[in-house]
């Protein structure tokens, strides 16, 4: 394998540092989802971002997950309020596992790029 370039050594430390900050944002929307009794499962990147192929004009692409769709719809909610992702996506738990699941190419390539971004802690631990 090559060595990287100077500019790709840069490109995936921002990408790092990116990943990070976004990371951190939306861990606090998702505790605050669960201090308020949202049955929230989890919150996924996917995307070109998620990839690691964006360029200037990527956006950010979420799915949040809940227990129920109506969960899942608060989260969603919470981080649109929060100003994190441009393509929000809710879906309940059995929602996301049947589509992550499916033989449709785009939901099988989405589900295997996705990044978790957010999963509350274990019952006892929160």
């Amino acid at each position: 394998m090559a060595p990287l370039s100077t500019l790709e050594r840069i490109r995936q430390e921002r990408q790092k540092q990116w990943l990070t900050e976004l990371r951190e944002r939306v861990g606090h929307v998702g505790a605050r989802c669960l201090a308020d009794g949202v049955g929230i499962q989890q919150v996924l990147l996917f995307g070109s971002r998620a990839r690691g192929d964006y360029d200037g004009l990527s956006d950010t692409d979420l799915i949040a997950i809940g227990i129920t769709q109506q969960d899942a719809d608060l989260v969603a909610d919470a981080l649109a309020a929060a100003g994190l992702g441009d393509d929000l996506i809710a879906l309940s738990q059995d929602a996301w596992k049947r589509k992550s699941s499916s033989s449709n190419p785009i939901w099988r390539a989405t589900s295997a790029e996705a990044l978790t971004l957010y999963k509350p802690p274990p019952a006892g631990l929160a």
